[in-house]
């Protein structure tokens, strides 16, 4: 088991790691739905959470940190260091042409820090960084205009990324929370045209450049009502209003050929935008839920044994503008169930296959972008497991866990021309321990 002094020590090593892996990620990621809005939005919930089909909106736990709902952070009872990698396998199919494209892809969740600043009071505090979308594509196109026949290449890179802080207190039977922080990142498109049969036609260039950044807040509620001593029913909310990012965009249409040593030459600038300012419009959006929630205390904390509940989430992405513009985008929705349990009432059992918590859920939905018209559904089935690292020792107050999530899923149908298998194994490790208490001597 780890200790409290070892805890900073391994930070210090897991934090440079978290950095190259992020440099590697969305390398071999290739997904056309990234070219829309701020890209292909990345599962958005803690690793524990989308073990339970994603399910986030009334779970409240004394060491996982729930960013999703920050009302969720006036339970933590321990001082918790949570760090998430997913492993992401994805199989495209395109109906016409016939094709189909397999990608690996390896990518950072998130780093983040959740401590307990009060316990009597129940106050609590998280703070970290997470990837909220990757823009990554690279797909080619033949076709014929008139009588001459041209390859397309549409390219994509970029992402949009978070930093947040939030703090949460619970009021009697009430907890309420907020995130703010900082939301950065960019989108790079282009687009490049290159006649096959006429010797006099010019390639073709087509190039945005978008940076963009700003402030953000969010909020989360959640309300519980005692059953019996040791169940309770839960309601809970969260979610953001309409918001703005500060932009700065950059459009080039030109015509271009290469030399000799296939240096790009730029025959005629037709048009260049020059630096421009503006800002995007990100969507309202809200997540509500109700549970049903089993528990035990030990050595004065609170732990879930067993839990099922269900979710709804909608998102206004038909509010979604760059620069005024709006995109291929729908309001999207998520209807969500998933469920834990943990077979023990006490950590001190010697049954280590007792203190796994098992979890498992699914989710039906329809993704924001309507790239085709036929709008695209989106449903997966989700288990994984929190796996102590050893024993629990009533002798510290150490508990350090790996938590697994599995996902299998499908995105579009038969009305779709391009459809999505997705596979999703994320992990992540979480270090746990009771920090700055004030010592006693006899």
């Amino acid at each position: 088991m780890l200790s409290a002094s070892t805890i900073s020590k391994y930070k210090l090593y897991f934090f440079p790691v978290f950095l190259i892996v992020s440099l590697v990620a969305g390398a071999q990621e290739n997904s056309p739905f990234s070219r829309y809005g701020l890209g292909d939005l990345l599962p958005a919930q803690n690793i524990v959470n989308r073990a339970m089909g994603g399910f986030t909106s009334t779970y409240a736990n004394t060491q996982n940190i729930n960013f999703s709902n920050p009302a969720s952070y006036s339970q933590l009872y321990r001082v918790t260091y949570d760090i998430g990698v997913t492993l992401d396998s994805r199989s495209l199919r395109s109906a016409s042409p016939v094709q189909k494209y397999n990608s690996v892809n390896l990518a950072p969740s998130y780093v983040a820090l959740g401590l307990p600043i009060s316990l009597k009071n129940r106050i609590g505090l998280a703070f970290g960084i997470r990837p909220i979308s990757n823009v990554n594509y690279s797909i080619s196109e033949a076709k014929r205009i008139t009588a001459d026949s041209f390859l397309s290449f549409y390219e994509g890179s970029g992402g949009l990324y978070q930093g947040f802080a939030g703090i949460a207190k619970e009021w009697k039977n009430f907890r309420i929370g907020i995130n703010t922080g900082y939301l950065f990142g960019k989108k790079d498109i282009n687009t490049r045209t290159i006649p096959v049969d006429s010797v006099t036609t010019y390639k073709g260039n087509s190039q945005e450049n978008v940076s963009y950044s700003h402030a953000f807040v969010n909020f989360g509620l959640q309300y519980y009502d005692s059953i019996n001593p040791t169940t309770n029913i839960s309601i809970g909310i969260s979610g953001n209003l309409k918001q703005k990012l500060n932009a700065k965009r950059t459009v080039v249409r030109e015509t271009y050929t290469y030399d000799f040593s296939d240096n790009t030459i730029v025959i005629d600038s037709v048009y260049n935008s020059g630096q421009q300012n503006g800002n995007i419009t990100l969507p309202s959006s809200f997540t509500a839920g109700i549970s049903i929630n089993k528990f035990f205390f030990y050595q004065g904390g609170r732990y879930d044994k067993s839990m099922i509940g269900a979710e709804y989430e909608n998102s206004k992405w038909s509010q979604y503008r760059s620069f005024g513009e709006a995109d291929k985008l729908v309001n999207s929705w998520k209807f969500r169930l998933g469920g834990q349990l943990l077979p023990t009432n006490t950590f001190e059992t010697k049954n280590y296959w007792s203190l796994i918590t098992y979890r498992a859920g699914f989710y039906y939905g329809q993704e924001a972008v309507n790239a085709d018209g036929n709008k695209l559904p989106v449903y997966g089935i989700t288990f994984g497991a929190g796996i102590p690292i050893r024993k629990y020792s009533r002798y510290n107050n150490e508990l350090s866990v790996v938590n697994t999530s599995f996902e299998i899923g499908k995105r579009g149908n038969s009305k779709n021309n391009i459809t999505e298998g997705f596979f999703r194994f994320a992990a992540s490790i979480n270090l746990s321990d009771i920090w700055f208490i004030k010592r006693k001597y006899d």
